[in-house]
């Protein structure tokens, strides 16, 4: 046994015999995928076959909260597994990029979730203390109560929160008993807390372990059988690739997305899943793809309500898909069209989402500066920066800075007045961090 390697340091960081890590494995992929046995010989060197490098990598990763590579893991059998990284013409390039590790590629899963069988047995468990049925219904109604906490901008709270939540279902998937019928609901449970703590992890800015956790979230929801909630985090995953300048990986897994759930009765769910490659169309800069997609949504938007709702599709009202349509004009360099939408969107989002609400503020003044109305962008970075005190989001506050660059160039008495507001946020910031 190779005591110096990557593998077994993780294991022994874990406190992990070989043993559980097979466990771990076939609680992802079903029951009898490896022997009990089979992690000596990778101690010893050899290499998992097909895609068990990449969930052992995903696995270790989740326990350990960091991310953990397969060429880590196996030198020298990866090496050339991350294709080269792309970037928007409009990002500038770090002066030294961190490239993502192959282990956490959402492509390669969503892909392979693309074209999986979906004739898998449900989860299943014979071994231990049967899981009752009302552990399943207070989680359940926990994940609800967390949706709703963040969207009064408690997102640190809530992360901590539905970490909590995630390490105990994830704890009784691994050693209570259950059938199948609990099997899928515990797994669309895991898949639902791994979402939610994915998209808040990237809210915080927090890019690799963002996205260990969203595919181990689409893990989940493959194991469920439950395509609608795989394709939501799916479109999660390309939404966060657009926000960090991927704007063609963006595209690819909305694509992903869309293909794989075309037949699924997903009601305003389809809206939001063309929402956002019309968004991917825009960061590209293609006008007509970005008008045919938000075409659809408008179309789908209208098709109403599935028969029975998810709980993860509870935000999605008309008001985010106006405001989005918005955002996807302004990143076209269409400030005229893009500022009714978010105009609308913005009066019916009122009293509700306030993390939305104060981006599409910003947004909004971003799209008057770029048309000249100072007093106007002025008012609207105002709504923003006064959300901006009881929203906890590293996103959010990024985009408030960016907006506080744009006042800077004015010298006036209104822009100043917005950057001296900016200012004040970040200060308070910094004193609330070093407490």
């Amino acid at each position: 046994m190779n005591d110096t390697s990557v593998l077994a340091t993780c294991l022994a960081r874990l406190s992990w015999p070989p043993e559980r890590l097979a466990r771990e494995i076939n609680r992802r992929c079903g029951s009898g995928t490896i022997s009990s046995k089979a992690p000596y010989n990778w101690l010893k060197g050899a290499c998992p076959r097909r895609r068990l490098p990449y969930i052992i990598a995903t696995i270790l990763s989740d326990h350990l909260g960091e991310p953990i590579t397969v060429e880590a893991l196996w030198p020298g059998h990866f090496a050339s597994a991350v294709p080269p990284q792309r970037r928007s013409s409009a990002q500038p390039r770090p002066a030294a990029p961190v490239q993502r590790p192959a282990t956490l590629d959402p492509l390669t899963a969503s892909v392979d979730w693309l074209v999986a069988d979906d004739a898998l047995p449900p989860p299943s468990r014979l071994r231990g203390e049967e899981i009752p049925g009302i552990a399943i219904e207070m989680l359940t109604a926990r994940i609800q109560q967390l949706r709703q906490l963040d969207d009064s901008g408690s997102s640190g709270l809530v992360l901590d929160w539905a970490l909590q939540d995630l390490q105990w279902a994830e704890r009784m998937a691994a050693h209570y008993s259950y059938d199948a019928s609990t099997g899928r609901q515990l797994h669309r449970i895991i898949a639902e807390l791994g979402q939610l703590t994915a998209w808040l992890t990237a809210d915080q800015g927090q890019d690799e372990l963002s996205n260990s956790r969203f595919l181990a979230a689409l893990g989940a929801a493959r194991a469920a059988g439950d395509r609608p909630l795989a394709a939501y985090i799916i479109s999660c995953m390309s939404y966060r690739a657009g926000w960090a300048g991927r704007p063609e990986e963006a595209l690819r897994l909305i694509r992903v997305a869309r293909k794989g759930s075309a037949q699924e009765d997903m009601g305003i769910g389809q809206a939001l899943l063309a929402t956002r490659e019309a968004r991917a169309h825009a960061s590209l800069g293609d006008e007509a793809a970005c008008q045919r997609a938000l075409d659809d949504a408008a179309e789908l938007s209208r098709a109403g309500r599935p028969s029975a709702e998810p709980l993860w599709a509870y935000w999605l009202t008309p008001a985010v898909m106006v405001a989005d349509a918005g955002r996807a004009w302004l990143e076209l360099g269409r400030p005229e069209r893009a500022e009714p939408y978010l105009t609308r969107g913005i009066d019916m989002l009122q009293g509700s989402q306030p993390r939305n609400l104060l981006l599409h503020s910003a947004s909004l003044a971003e799209a008057r500066l770029a048309r000249g109305e100072l007093d106007g962008a002025a008012a609207a970075a105002t709504d923003a920066l006064a959300l901006a005190e009881h929203v906890s989001s590293q996103r959010a506050h990024a985009r408030l800075m960016a907006l506080r660059r744009r006042f800077v160039r004015y010298d006036s008495a209104v822009a100043r007045d917005i950057v001296q507001r900016a200012d004040a946020l970040l200060a308070a910031g910094r004193a609330r961090a070093a407490c």
